[in-house]
């Protein structure tokens, strides 16, 4: 078989030779001495590549064989036969199981054709030699330099602490620098590194380490901005335009600082104790947006409702309810993002709360309030929060309320009240008050309280006694003092000598009688006593008793005096009168709608000794034995005793017993009998008076004549 396929070759030859002789002379020699030129042809591993070989003759002469040969080998790789064959596609084809094999096919319907080959591999990277051999035409020889690429590994995206980042969403703090590295392992040649910005190229700078073996392009990108959120940053290697270029991509996630925060409610002015709902909205912060709430540099624990609202913006409420402290200070909203530092915005509401004065009131700093005496000079000052200002400041005692006199010693000084030589009767609680447009307020009360020595008790300073032989009466020295006494002395004295009474005979009172409705409780503790009983005997033992009283200030100035006198019951009260009323104002002091009355006056006799303190009338019917219709006790006054009777009937006789009273008991009825009432139109006049006077010392009828 071989010997057959030399021969054909042979005999192929000699035709061959045979058949180009007529036309070498249409050929110049120096053709054939030119060097074959060589063609550059590139593919890619794995991939496809097309080899060409012109097989188009000048001469339109037929191809008879095309055999491809590669440097190094001495022998064909792969043939082209179409001799004894009519059409190409009848052609004889064979490719070298050692070379090229399966993956090599001669294409003839391109132009020119071509030797492609499959699944590159790279070994078959060389240069190629096609030979074309016609019937009657001269062997053409092509030359093709085959370079076989092979493609860069898929690249890989690492940032500086040599985490892969590759195909993931990498998150950036606005205003932060972007550093990334990109590595590609393999290709050849060598591939380039070209960071892309979307469609941008924003670095070219790779570099080849030999080391590793790796082709490194480090990317330091700064400042990225809002306008960066989402956009794509692609490494890509390429070493070859025959394929696409390897890609790895990042997509930058960029944390986003809020854009405004806005106050929308700012009222003018608020007033405290009233609830406001305040609305914040701020919008450009990604991730969500964190809104806090500050009262001036403290933040308020109250949690706001937050609402998300339409392109990116956060409305957030706060439920605030302004209290007095808070005028003047600054509400304030703020919105950051927690993933950036620095990124607070804020909005600052002052707030202008409008009160009613907020009142204290305090004695002087340099006084010592339980160290103040009759004499000394006082000062209260009088503090004053309010908003709007104050427009009045008044001054109270006990309620009552003080005017500038600085003849008394009270001077009004903006928020000062001075009181100058003090007395006892200063003591007592002090107020201040104060009005604006949003009302009045009055300060707590200061007691001042005055340190004073022992006096008498008013109407307690000279006391008229009465007392019998052998009768014992107790003697209550009643004094008035700050601090309490501390001692109590007692003397008597008559005519005849002075004497001291032994401490023995009388004792200390602590608090005496019963506080009246304006006395206060420390008023009322202010009242101390001593206790002396004291027995006349004989006619020398009638005359006065003195007591004094001491405390820390000092020593009583005047003594309580009591006069004991021999005393018994008071006289009979003498020239008695009655007036008949009937007139419409007489009845209607009375309380009495229908009817008549008597105006019933009398003279007081001698009172025993002892003061009087009430009158009584007792009326009774005109019989033997008749009941008592009325019983009245009235106090004693300076004008004597005056009685007013309602509710008598006219034409009915009465009996009238009038009496005096003192501490010994009541005296001696004065009798007014019979008494009886004539009747007159009734209210024809404001007043009847009768003329004639009703005597009683001696008894008899007493008739009321018109």
């Amino acid at each position: 078989m071989l010997w057959r396929c030399q021969l054909s070759v042979a005999t192929t030859t000699t035709v061959f030779v045979l058949g180009i002789a007529s036309v070498y002379s249409q050929v110049k020699l120096s053709d054939l001495d030119k060097p074959i030129p060589i063609v550059s042809v590139s593919g890619v591993v794995d991939m496809k590549v097309q080899l060409p070989c012109d097989i188009n003759s000048p001469y339109n002469d037929e191809v008879s064989m095309v055999l491809w040969y590669k440097e190094g080998s001495g022998e064909p790789i792969y043939s082209f036969d179409v001799r004894g064959r009519r059409q190409f596609s009848n052609a004889h084809l064979w490719s070298s199981p050692t070379a090229l094999g399966p993956r090599a096919f001669f294409i003839t319907a391109s132009n020119p054709a071509h030797l492609s080959i499959d699944r590159l591999k790279t070994d078959d990277e060389g240069i190629y030699r096609c030979r074309v051999d016609f019937k009657n035409s001269p062997t053409r020889k092509q030359k093709m330099n085959l370079t076989v690429i092979v493609p860069p590994s898929e690249p890989v995206i690492r940032d500086r602490t040599t985490r892969n980042t590759s195909d993931i969403e990498e998150s950036y703090n606005e205003g932060s620098d972007v550093n990334l590295i990109c590595e590609v392992r393999g290709g050849r040649p060598l591939p380039k590194l070209t960071w892309y910005l979307e469609n941008t190229v924003i670095d070219e700078s790779y570099r080849y380490d030999a080391e590793s073996r790796v082709t490194v392009n480090p990317l330091s990108y700064p400042n990225i901005g809002r306008q960066h959120h989402q956009a794509r940053l692609i490494c890509e290697a390429s070493n070859t335009n025959l394929v696409t270029p390897q890609i790895r991509v990042v997509i930058l996630k960029v944390n986003l600082k809020p854009l405004v925060v806005q106050i929308l409610t700012k009222e003018p002015r608020v007033s405290p104790e009233k609830n406001y709902n305040v609305e914040c909205r701020t919008k450009g912060s990604r991730p969500k947006v964190v809104i806090t709430w500050w009262m001036g540099n403290q933040e308020i624990e109250k949690m706001a409702q937050n609402y998300e609202l339409e392109n990116n913006e956060t409305l957030s409420v706060l439920s605030f309810v302004p209290s007095i402290d808070d005028d003047g200070k600054y509400l304030t909203c703020r919105a950051e993002n927690p993933l950036i530092r620095d990124s607070e915005l804020e909005d600052k509401w002052r707030l202008d709360v409008q009160y009613k004065p907020v009142v204290t009131l305090k004695m002087g700093k340099t006084l010592n309030p339980d160290n103040i005496k009759e004499g000394d000079d006082v000062y209260f000052d009088c503090s004053v929060r309010a908003n709007p200002k104050v427009y009045k400041l008044s001054w109270f005692k006990n309620g009552k309320e003080l005017k500038n006199n600085a003849t008394a010693g009270i001077l009004l000084s903006d928020l000062s009240l001075i009181l100058q030589g003090i007395t006892r009767y200063s003591a007592g609680n002090y107020t201040c008050l104060a009005a604006n447009s949003e009302g009045k307020s009055a300060s707590n009360p200061v007691e001042l309280q005055i340190m004073y020595i022992p006096v008498c008790k008013e109407g307690r300073s000279e006391v008229v006694v009465g007392a019998l032989k052998q009768e014992t009466v107790s003697l209550v020295c009643s004094v008035e003092s700050h601090p309490a006494p501390l001692t109590f002395h007692w003397t008597f004295n008559n005519s005849g000598e002075l004497m001291e009474v032994p401490h023995t005979r009388y004792s200390h009172v602590p608090a005496l009688g019963t506080p009246s409705v304006a006395e206060s409780l420390k008023e009322y503790q202010q009242y101390h006593g001593s206790r002396l009983n004291y027995t006349p005997a004989t006619e020398m033992d009638y005359g006065t008793v003195a007591c004094w009283a001491s405390n820390q200030v000092g020593k009583q100035r005047v003594p309580c005096l009591f006069q004991v006198i021999a005393a018994g019951r008071p006289y009979a009260l003498h020239n008695c009168s009655a007036t008949e009323m009937s007139a419409p104002l007489d009845i209607e002091e009375l309380g009495v709608k229908s009817g008549t009355g008597l105006l019933v006056r009398c003279l007081e006799g001698y009172d025993g000794g002892l003061p009087i303190y009430s009158y009584q009338l007792e009326v009774v019917a005109d019989e033997d034995g008749g009941p008592t219709l009325l019983n009245k006790t009235i106090p004693a006054s300076p004008s004597g005793p005056a009685f007013k009777v309602a509710g008598l009937t006219t034409g009915q006789s009465y009996r009238l017993f009038l009496y005096a009273i003192n501490a010994k008991g009541r005296s001696e009825p004065a009798i007014l009998e019979p008494v009886t009432l004539k009747g007159v139109a009734m209210y024809t006049t404001a007043r009847l008076t009768l003329h004639n006077r009703l005597l009683v010392c001696e008894g008899g009828e007493v008739q009321i004549l018109i």
